[in-house]
């Protein structure tokens, strides 16, 4: 493996002409370097295609710099300033919380206003399995252990004292299973119940430090943390003297003991739109609000869930949970590095900042969008940043124990994989998994993306998202067309408006993770006479949601069903960020046939396919589509991505599901393997003859949908598509078909006859 280089990211990924665009930028390697602006063009190196394009802005600005390491805290944790150390009292203090540890095993704080430096204050922790009080002076340290050890995925009631006038120190656990809140039922006798008590030795100090929960830190202020929590924590209370032996009873049996200092509910904030920010609000009056760092999960099933309602929103008191993880991320928080101010000339485009130290180059991207209202072309290709987000730093392959035999494909690793491998703080996707089991439900922009590099392959061997697209990108180019791009961050802000600036607008090859706001945009967009041409496949499939108050992040929550790596827990498919109900989108009523006339209906990574024409290629009102495409010609046996236009992913006309009724089917793809599969949401029992070799369903449609007004949608239904448009020096059958759409759609005035 290539030692780490030099690494970067920048604040947003759509700046306009003459705004500025922040980075931040880390190094290993002591020294300068420098910084380079470029325009991307093609990232593929498949010597079958025309190579690795980019190009230098001319007088574009450029410097050069000193370059540092930058550190990145990891976890999702929960800061209170407690600056005159409130909380406890003279005569000690009580806390109560409800905890659900996954990994138990490893050690982690749980509530604490500990200095790790210091080795004062006082802590609630789990150590070698089981809780542990801890409390010092800076020089006396006393601690007391849980006798019985905590189990995995198991509610406990749990209620910690501190008591100076007896100087004791006592600690006990109760488990509060039901039917459906914990790993287990009712019928296991778990024998977890616990109490204990240990000599108070010292008065605890008051650590120079906050009181931190799912962690500790390791020093004066916040950061960094340390001993990070993985699992769920349930309305944290403390009253700033120790509670009685009653009181502490009334607690564990779910009752409520007024007084407390602070009272934690991490519920308060649920609104019908989710729970959009970081605060924690103490509901005590007593003014301790907190704040979420790194986006632990919200909207999470509690200790008292009772499984009747699966909507927070309508049950906020049985959502109390937050569930943190030691590896969630939601902003690495470097340092700004520098701030390169856009060219006000400068075209629309994919672009990226090039860091160059010796011999190591990164190239962090980003996409210039036209400025506000205006349009600089008739065409405009949306760049599916929500995509890529949520695929940022994928990990699936090398970490799926069975994504070879599924895939039909090698994993094949570079020096990239191997560094997401052994780097923890570039983060994950919404492909993985935390270290604790749960899939990972929130992705960030504000981190290094190594999968978002222009000539990233994809661990089964070929170009995937970003670096696919830039085919597209190459072709227009050297086609000569004038295009502006757009992001999905443009589109779910401005919704339709943005896309009526434009005669087409193309989807290039894989906008599978969309939000309500851009299904509307495009549907309203065609409804009213604009056009587009679907260039991809297993589109439109997602439900994503962004962060209301951090727009660089983007949350989705996997269903019951789809093509997935993970799934989400009973009573927690709702998106926290925006209240609606994760999953895909056909599962609500909106599959992608409605607005584009196919949707997903298969994988495929090993072999790609040609298509094969049907009647309706040759109805005389489609002649301008197929102009110069024999009758016999396979439509696309050839490509850089499988040796074929059809092929990875591919989607299907399906009037059952919404293609309209008009839908014409120009062509569909014959020819895949066993290894190309049907999707599980179309697969209701298990029965053999789900694959390519003998399901109709495994295919690619090329389809074309007139709507009102004049618009009309062209669907190739690919993600291998783009892939051929420059096979034989751009001079192929799919090329054609692609020009012929793209530079009639552009033009004023009808498409064809059909209504």
């Amino acid at each position: 493996m290539k030692q780490q280089q030099i690494r970067g990211y920048c604040d947003r990924p759509n700046p306009r002409p003459g705004e500025s665009l922040d980075f931040f930028v880390s190094s290993p390697t002591p020294g300068a370097y420098r910084t380079e602006l470029v325009r991307l063009i093609h990232g593929d190196r498949n010597p079958q295609g025309p190579g690795y394009k980019e190009e230098a802005v001319a007088g574009a600005p450029s410097g050069e710099w000193v370059a540092h390491t930058q550190f990145t805290q990891l976890g999702g944790h929960v800061v209170v300033a407690d600056a005159q150390a409130a909380l406890a009292g003279r005569d000690g203090l009580t806390l109560h919380l409800h905890l659900w540890p996954t990994t138990p095993h490893k050690r982690q704080g749980v509530v604490s206003r500990w200095s790790e430096a210091d080795g004062a204050g006082w802590a609630l922790l789990i150590e070698e399995g089981h809780l542990v009080l801890v409390a010092s002076d800076g020089k006396q340290v006393s601690r007391l252990a849980s006798p019985k050890p905590l189990f995995p995925e198991v509610w406990y009631s749990v209620i910690a004292r501190i008591d100076v006038k007896a100087r004791q120190l006592t600690l006990s656990q109760v488990v509060t299973l039901n039917s459906v809140n914990s790993r287990f039922g009712r019928m296991v006798d778990l024998d977890s119940d616990a109490a204990a008590s240990a000599a108070l030795l010292g008065v605890p100090s008051a650590a120079a430090v906050p009181v931190v929960m799912a962690g500790l830190a390791s020093a004066a202020g916040a950061a960094p943390v340390v001993a990070l929590y993985n699992g769920k924590i349930d309305s944290p209370r403390v009253w700033a003297t120790p509670l009685s032996d009653a009181d502490c009873a009334s607690l564990h049996a779910g009752g409520c003991v007024p007084g407390a200092r602070a009272d934690w509910d991490f519920a308060a904030g649920i609104s019908r739109n989710g729970i959009g920010n970081d605060a924690v609000r103490d509901v005590s009056g007593n003014g301790f609000d907190g704040r979420c760092i790194n986006q632990p999960d919200r909207g999470m099933t509690g200790w008292n869930w009772d499984g009747r309602e699966e909507h927070f929103i309508h049950c906020p008191e049985q959502y109390g949970a937050l569930w943190f993880h030691e590896d969630s991320l939601d902003d690495s928080r470097w340092q700004k590095s520098l701030t390169l101010a856009i060219p006000a000339n400068l075209p629309s485009g994919a672009y990226a900042l090039k860091l160059i130290q010796g011999e190591d180059v990164d190239r962090v991207p980003f996409f210039v969008v036209p400025p506000q209202g205006l349009a600089n072309a008739r065409i405009a290709v949306v760049i599916p940043t929500f995509s890529y987000l949520a695929y940022a730093n994928s990990q699936v392959l090398q970490n799926a124990a069975t994504g070879q035999s599924v895939m039909g494909v090698i994993t094949t690793l570079d020096d990239l994989d191997l560094e997401l491998h052994t780097t923890p703080a570039h983060g994950l996707s919404t492909y993985d998994y935390h270290v604790d089991g749960r899939g990972v439900g929130y992705s960030s922009w504000r981190r290094p993306i190594l999968n978002l590099r222009p000539d990233y392959r994809h661990e089964f061997g070929s170009v995937w998202q970003f670096p696919a697209d830039l085919h597209l990108i190459d072709w227009l180019t050297v086609k000569g067309f004038v295009f502006d791009v757009i992001t999905d961050h443009d589109l779910h802000k401005e919704g339709a408006a943005i896309l009526r600036n434009y005669a087409v607008v193309i989807s290039p090859s894989h906008a599978e993770y969309t939000s309500s706001q851009m299904l509307d945009a495009y549907e309203q967009y065609f409804a009213s006479g604009g056009r587009g041409m679907y260039l991809g496949a297993n589109g439109f499939y997602w439900i994503t949601s962004q962060h209301p108050e951090k727009p660089w992040l983007v949350e989705v929550r996997k269903g019951e069903s789809g093509d997935q790596a993970w799934r989400a827990r009973p009573g927690e498919l709702y998106h926290s960020t925006t209240g609606e109900r994760g999953g895909l989108w056909r599962h609500r009523a909106r599959a992608p046939q409605k607005i584009w006339g196919t949707g997903y209906t298969a994988h495929g990574l090993d072999v790609s396919a040609g298509y094969y024409q049907l009647p309706d290629a040759r109805d005389p009102r489609l002649a301008w589509i197929m102009a110069g495409i024999g009758a016999d010609e396979v439509i696309g046996d050839f490509g850089l991505v499988n040796g074929g236009a059809s092929g990875l992913e591919m989607d299907r006309v399906d009037y059952s599901l919404g293609s309209p009724p008009n839908t014409m089917l120009l062509a569909t793809s014959h020819g895949h393997t066993a290894s190309a599969m049907l999707v599980p949401e179309d697969q209701y029992f298990a029965y053999p003859g789900i694959t390519g070799r003998d399901n109709p369903l495994v295919r690619a449609d090329i389809a074309y949908v007139t709507t009102r007004h004049g618009g009309a949608v062209f669907s190739t239904s690919s993600m291998a598509w783009c892939g051929s448009l420059s096979w034989n020096g751009y001079v192929n059958n799919v090329s054609r078909m692609t020009e012929n759409v793209l530079r009639r759609f552009a033009e004023d005035g009808p498409l064809s006859e059909v209504v």
